[in-house]
This record gives C-alpha cells, sequence and structure tokens, in this order.
C-alpha cells in the first residue's frame, strides 16, 4: 500500500548558511559544561594511522551519498540529480532511469540508501525534491525558485521513491514514489522500515516540538511507504505517525549500529553543540530548548538539559559541522575495529574524517584522530569496503574568494 504525505512549504533539504560571519564571533567563548564526564573533550590526535590513500574519481558535482554494491561497484549520488556507478576498475557510467530532480545549484537529491537485502532484491531508496504535478522541469536557477515562493506556488514536492537497479546497473527501474515527506539522511532497516532524518535548521523553530510537523524529526515508515504499528505515535490522532523521534537540528549521518542494532546519528549544531546520540523510538532530542551550541551572533538559545530530554552520547564544541557515519567492522584495519568514523567540513575548525576510539561498553568516546587533515576536503559520506578497505566522499567547493576550487571525490584508504 501506498501512502502519500506532502510538506513542500519550506525548501528543507537546503543546508543553511549562518548570516554572522565566523570572524565576528569567538565560537570558543563561553564554553557550555557537560552533563556527564566524558561527553565532550575527548583527546585529540592527528594522523597516527597509517594507511595509502588512492583517489578512485575526481569529478563529482556536489556529491551528497556514497553505497557499496555487492560486485564491488560503488554507487554515488549527487545533489543535482544524477546517480553514477564507479566499477572497480575506475570507469564510471551514469545510471539511467533517475526521476527527475527540483535542484537548484545543484542541490535536490539528499540521499540514497540500499535495501538491506539489496543483493537479491536490488532495491534502492532516494531522497529528493520533485518538480510540481505538471512541471517538467529539473534543475532551475534561485531566481526561478524566490519567484515561485513569492508567488504562493509549490517549488517543488518533498519525495521518498523506490527503485530497482538493473543487475547491470545501468538503470533503474520500477521507480515508485512511496511517500511525499522531507528528507535529509535515509537508513534502510533488516525489519523492512526505513528511517528518514530531517532538518530543523533555520527559521522553524517553532514548529520542531511539534508532533504535527516533520520538521527536526526522525521518521520511520515501512518500505511500501506505509506507517509501522509499532511507531510509538501509531494510531494517535492529531499528529504524524511516522515520527520516530523529536527534536533534531540538522541531522546528516545515520547507521544502524553492527554491535546493538540501534540506530545512531550525527547531527550539525548551531554554533558548537554537533552531537552523536542513540535514537530510541518516542524520545525527545532537546532541539531547540535545549543545546550545547549557541547562536551565531554570540547569544544563548537555551539550556543544556531538562528532564524529559535525551542526552548526547558525546558533543562537540565549537562545531565541526558532521556529516556521514560508519562504524568499521572490517579486518584490512584491525587497529580500527569497532571504532566510529564521522566527516566533518567545518570552515574555521577544519575539514577532515574523524576515527572515534570508543570504551568497552561502546558508548563513550575514549580518543579522537583526526585523519585526512592534508587533504583538507568536506567529507560527505563514509563507506566500508567488500574487503575492508575505506571509502571516503569528498564534497565539491566552487568559492573562488577562498581559491577553494575543486570537484567532488572518491577517496580509498588501504593498509
Amino acid at each position: 500500500m501506498k501512502r502519500l504525505f506532502c510538506s513542500f512549504i519550506f525548501p528543507i533539504g537546503v543546508f543553511i548558511h549562518p548570516a554572522v560571519s565566523a570572524a565576528e564571533v569567538d565560537p570558543l567563548a563561553n564554553p557550555p559544561t557537560a552533563a556527564f564526564e566524558g561527553q565532550t573533550g575527548a583527546p585529540v590526535v592527528d594522523n597516527v594511522s597509517d594507511f595509502n590513500m588512492e583517489v578512485v574519481v575526481s569529478d563529482l558535482a556536489r556529491p551528497r551519498s556514497l553505497e557499496v554494491l555487492p560486485d564491488g561497484s560503488l554507487l554515488v549520488a549527487e545533489g543535482g540529480g544524477t546517480l553514477t556507478v564507479i566499477s572497480p576498475d575506475g570507469s564510471s557510467r551514469e545510471v539511467r532511469g533517475v526521476p527527475t530532480v527540483r535542484s537548484v545549484d545543484d542541490r535536490g537529491l539528499t540521499d540514497i540508501a540500499l535495501a538491506p537485502d539489496f543483493a537479491e532484491s536490488r532495491i534502492i531508496y532516494l531522497g529528493y525534491t520533485a518538480p510540481p504535478p505538471g512541471d517538467r522541469r529539473g534543475a532551475v536557477s534561485p531566481e526561478v525558485r524566490s519567484q515561485a515562493l513569492a508567488n504562493g506556488e509549490v517549488f517543488s514536492v518533498d519525495t521518498i521513491a523506490r527503485a530497482r537497479l538493473s543487475d547491470n546497473n545501468r538503470r533503474l527501474r520500477n521507480v515508485e514514489v512511496i511517500a511525499e515527506l522531507p528528507s535529509r539522511r535515509l537508513l534502510p532497516a533488516s525489519d523492512g522500515s526505513l528511517y528518514i532524518s530531517t532538518v530543523g535548521a533555520g527559521g522553524n523553530r517553532p514548529q520542531i516540538q511539534k508532533l504535527n510537523t516533520y520538521i527536526g524529526k526522525v521518521l520511520r515508515i515501512n518500505g511500501d511507504g506505509s506507517i509501522p504499528e509499532d511507531n510509538p505515535y501509531y494510531g494517535h490522532s492529531l499528529v504524524s505517525q511516522e515520527i520516530f523521534s523529536v527534536g533534531h537540528r540538522d541531522p546528516d549521518g545515520m547507521m544502524i549500529h553492527p554491535n546493538t542494532g540501534e540506530v545512531w546519528m550525527v547531527e550539525h549544531g548551531p554554533m558548537g553543540g554537533d552531537e552523536i546520540n542513540r535514537i530510541l523510538p518516542g524520545k525527545n532530542y532537546g532541539w531547540p530548548i535545549i543545546t550545547y551550541g549557541k547562536n551565531y551572533d554570540g547569544t544563548e538559545i537555551g539550556k543544556s538539559a531538562r528532564t524529559g530530554m535525551e542526552q548526547p552520547l558525546h558533543y562537540w564544541f565549537p562545531s565541526r559541522a558532521l556529516s556521514g557515519l560508519m562504524m568499521y567492522t572490517g579486518t584490512q584495519f584491525p587497529q580500527w575495529q569497532n571504532n566510529i568514523f564521522i566527516g566533518t567540513m567545518s570552515p574555521t575548525q577544519g575539514k577532515f574524517m574523524m576515527r572515534l576510539v570508543m570504551d568497552d561498553n561502546g558508548d563513550k568516546v575514549q580518543q579522537i584522530e583526526h585523519l585526512l587533515v592534508d587533504h583538507d576536503r568536506r567529507v560527505r559520506d563514509i563507506a566500508q569496503g567488500l574487503n575492508g578497505e575505506v571509502f571516503v566522499l569528498t564534497d565539491s567547493e566552487n568559492n573562488t574568494d577562498l581559491e577553494r576550487v575543486f570537484p567532488g571525490e572518491v577517496l580509498r584508504l588501504t593498509p
């Protein structure tokens, strides 16, 4: 059964940049106090691990997501709406049959994710903004968007679709829209459900704590778009029954924990307050009522703790701009076993990949290693290869003022 839901007034997949420059405010001023020992400030080391880095491809435009296919090929999603398959020999080919994506400045396709049974089903999920009915245009200019919104027109429709990737990896078939929901990241689970993170940044703070909006939530639907009966708000009237958890600002990395089966997630704070959380059903993670971050002008947003609201496992102050999340379970790097990897994209605190060494219980960060510091690229996504190598997806940039103009890349890390 297909159930459609609509939330398209605000282009929620677009990253919101602060209006105040970093030079005007000290991001290190007045750091918050942690709720418990070890919640922040883990010791940091740079480039301790030994590995080789190889650039697999270097011609990507705003890449968003990376998946490893059963034959060792890589599937990369670019924000403008392109899917590219990169073969083990390094050759690449664009996937045909991708639905039309309504994009502005190559932002429109938010994420892709393989079904857990992909090797048999070939099912892939896509999160994107589609053009409204009757409009076949994909990419348009910012001016077209501004005019449409000024006229009160529907500019785009938040969409979740599923499709089958052909056996030769060349085409999407049987594309089916399963829900009209916003998305930042998608996370399929082994029970057939699909977790969807949504953005709560920007000017929507009053909507985030409400249970009848999709803003600043983790949603959970079935693979056909229906609502799981074990969702925390299933059967409740006057609420959005897709909601799994509330109080999120900008969740940009999700994983199923390989050892516990729990959903873990990283999210951007404002100025400070990036978090890694364990996501549990019906829980409230606080934003914007509680946060370890500040407004971009340095003023306080709220307290850092409140009864009935969840604390992050770990937070960063100042922000690192977290994106992508993976736990390493391979054999090529034995010293990385059960370590957590997160990308960073901060213009002031650095662009690299973090390796988190966890304690024996697996829920406290003991040490953090900064990797790929000298490469100095915004890390968008991280994936473990079939043989235990690590693939890193880096963003493209086109900032001539800072002389940072280069395409997105896929990197391969091996011993």
